[in-house]
């Protein structure tokens, strides 16, 4: 839900994906941080949100999400290219990593969780039948979906316009947001 309401680290995890490497790794981002808002969608719904309201628990998803996020901070600043070209085709192994990131990188943001359990909220309160709710968390995952599908074909056709040289200030930008981030997702624990 991060990346349809805000600019965070997925937001820019998926805009990196799509420049430096393919479409397909993009689409791979995306489809991991669909799946990661589906699982908390249906925790939300089964009842389970209160084990990510627990202070305690929200430590440890800050800590294990502020660490994902500098270590790859740190990889982008220290080695901003891939060793692959980037017109070189992506394996499905090398698919598969990026759509473990995207879900990471959604998943243990406890931002997200909490978003989505304020999105219960306001659904129970509109809403008086439990159809009606999963309705509205059905079509706000499909717009999840598309809206970060349009970021990857958006992102693809800027890839041409950005020249090597500048796509690797682009990742070393990318880099020091998400230490940012993940900095962030540390302060908010104290």
């Amino acid at each position: 839900m991060s990346t349809l309401l805000f600019v965070g680290p997925v937001f820019f995890y998926l805009i990196k994906s799509s420049l430096a490497h393919s479409t397909k790794a993009g689409i791979a981002v995306a489809v991991g941080i669909i799946i990661g808002d589906i699982i908390y969608a249906v925790l939300v719904i089964k009842g389970l949100g209160s084990f990510f309201e627990s202070e305690e628990n929200q430590k440890w998803l800050a800590i294990a999400g502020g660490i994902l996020l500098i270590a790859m901070g740190i990889k982008y600043l220290i080695k901003p290219t891939s060793e692959q070209k980037i017109s070189e085709k992506l394996f499905k192994g090398s698919l598969l990593f990026y759509m473990i990131n995207g879900f990471l990188i959604n998943f243990v943001n406890p931002f997200v969780i909490g978003v989505w359990i304020l999105f219960l909220g306001i659904n129970e309160s509109k809403f008086s039948d439990e159809s009606s709710v999963i309705t509205s968390f059905i079509i706000t995952l499909f717009v999840i979906f598309i809206t970060d599908l349009l970021k990857v074909f958006f992102a693809a056709k800027l890839k041409p316009i950005i020249k090597p040289a500048k796509l690797k200030r682009v990742l070393q930008v990318f880099g020091i947001v998400m230490i940012l981030f993940g900095l962030r997702l540390f302060f908010e624990l104290f």
